[in-house]
């Protein structure tokens, strides 16, 4: 039962939240700690039915690899004459070789948080709904289980002694639109972010980022979803032999074709298929080392890894129990290219019968897509058509036992409700751990009767990884401290900077955070 007071958990940001700081030069703004942030409305008592953690987006990035398209994201840059017609690419970040010791850092702090904030009650599970890699890399996928499991991860490729990252500092290699955190080569000035953005020196950053880094492993069983980072090159184009030869090659593409013009960008980055690769023969490249660990994934892989029981040929679609709820876990990833989501025919008939059987239980839907991206219906001719967002929805409101829907995807905290007052669900979405604010949140599930109809109360907190609020650069052997320089990068976004949409958006609003939603409760008696 709920109804007991509980102080607010480590780490939750009823307790404490991070906010930024006063601007310095170049617009850099360092963290600081702001105040709690309590929950927007009367936290009920009742019947505790589940309680669990979601995650998303943690995207583990070989940054390192050379199957990425960094030097598109040039052209979504303040500065970009193309930035109105190609938006936010995303295909680079300063932050992107911080990804494990953040992924650690949110460990940590869900190992701090096993019970329910509110009610108290045991947390059963953590929900991570996908993109759990960035680039569909099976050395990214063993960096997945490392830090889920527990063990020793070396975010790592290439060279053991020496990085090959665009914001490494190689005269040979050096381009001023990438970060060097290093600074620059022995002549020459800074590089753009640090002349232009405020963007900090941290002499010896990149090698400390491809150190080991220690996890303790989640203490409570996980259900890993699949997203399209995990399944398509960027999250984006289908994987063919050419694109396993780059992967794990010795060359890395460091621009457009010649004569290119910068629009042809928008085949690499489209929501909706077909999407490709644009470099050809006359793009120029640079030497790196080779490397098998690279080697592409494909879904069957990510299934038998996340899923040690599934069988050689499971789909990616499944269904388990967590606590009182039936968690129906989708694969809304479009095989045949695009960064948005859609449903295949036959696993939409899946569904259903998944909907059938539950009758009598209380359903959460789990997928990395949410329902408004699910709008991808590119399939070549003779292929099983696809399903799109407002059927799934349809189906979902003519079963009066489900109660919510957790995706991801997005990047950033969101709520939207379906239905009416009779029947009805709550879809949400929780922040990335790439993107600013790097975040999860708890959620419990109770059945409540304060309001004279029986209604299921859907408690949410959200919570900050457990990296300090503040960073130092005398402690780059600390990985806490790397996920704390990785918070405030992605703070500092320069992209997103000047009342940009998508830096607004990032930023989400106290009524999808710390929030009780009610849904109808459809089996309530």
């Amino acid at each position: 039962m709920t109804g007991v007071t509980h102080e607010p958990p480590q780490h939750a940001t009823t307790r404490a939240t991070i906010e930024r700081g006063p601007v310095g030069p170049g617009g850099w703004r360092d963290l600081t700690v702001g105040p709690a942030e309590p929950y927007q409305q009367p936290v009920p008592e009742g019947e505790v039915i589940g309680c669990l953690w979601h995650l998303s987006d943690v995207h583990l990035c070989d940054a390192e690899s050379p199957a990425r398209l960094e030097y598109l994201d040039r052209y979504s840059d303040p500065d970009s004459p193309h930035r109105d017609d190609l938006g936010d690419i995303g295909t680079y970040r300063p932050q992107e070789t911080l990804t494990v010791q953040v992924a650690v850092a949110m460990v940590v702090a869900v190992n701090a948080i096993t019970a329910g904030p509110t009610t108290g009650a045991p947390i059963e599970a953590v929900l991570l709904t996908g993109d759990l890699t960035d680039n569909a890399q099976r050395n990214e996928l063993a960096w997945y289980q490392g830090v889920v499991e527990g063990g020793t991860v070396s975010p790592r490729s290439g060279l053991e002694d020496r990085s090959t990252w665009v914001g490494a500092t190689d005269a040979a290699a050096w381009d001023e639109r990438y970060w060097h955190p290093d600074g620059p080569p022995s002549v020459g000035e800074p590089d753009r972010p640090t002349r232009l953005f405020g963007y900090p020196t941290i002499p010896g950053f990149v090698e400390a980022s491809r150190a080991d880094v220690v996890s303790p492993g989640l203490s409570l069983p996980w259900i890993s979803v699949y997203g399209n980072h995990d399944g398509l090159l960027q999250g984006t184009v289908p994987v063919d032999d050419e694109l396993r030869a780059l992967a794990i090659g010795d060359w890395r593409i460091s621009g457009l074709p010649e004569g290119a013009t910068p629009l042809l960008t928008a085949a690499a980055i489209a929501g909706i298929g077909p999407a490709s690769y644009v470099h050809d023969a006359s793009s120029p490249r640079v030497s790196v080392p080779a490397d098998g660990s690279r080697a592409l994934l494909t879904g069957n892989e990510f299934a038998r890894t996340t899923r040690p029981d599934a069988a050689e040929d499971a789909p990616l679609y499944f269904a388990t129990d967590v606590g009182g709820l039936r968690v129906i876990c989708l694969d809304t990833i479009n095989p045949h290219g695009g960064w948005q989501g859609s449903l295949s025919e036959t696993q939409f008939g899946w569904l259903e019968h998944q909907l059938q059987d539950a009758a009598g239980r209380y359903v959460v839907i789990a997928s990395h897509h949410p329902s408004p991206t699910l709008l991808n219906d590119h399939h070549p001719s003779g292929a099983e058509g696809r399903v799109l967002g407002p059927a799934v929805v349809r189906l979902l409101l003519s079963y009066p036992n489900v109660i919510a829907w957790i995706a991801g995807h997005v990047h950033f905290h969101a709520a939207l409700r379906h239905g009416d007052a009779e029947r009805g669900f709550i879809e949400l979405t929780t922040a990335s751990l790439v993107d600013w604010p790097q975040q999860g949140r708890v959620l419990e599930f109770v059945r409540v009767r304060d309001e004279g109809t029986p209604q299921i109360a859907i408690i949410s907190t959200v919570v900050d990884h457990a990296g300090p609020v503040a960073w130092t650069s005398g402690a780059l052997d600390d990985p806490m401290n790397l996920a704390a320089i990785s918070r405030t990068l992605a703070a500092n976004d320069y992209r997103l900077r000047e009342g940009s949409l998508r830096g607004l958006v990032l930023e989400s609003a106290p009524d999808v955070r710390n929030v009780v939603w009610r849904v109808p409760d459809g089996l309530g008696r």
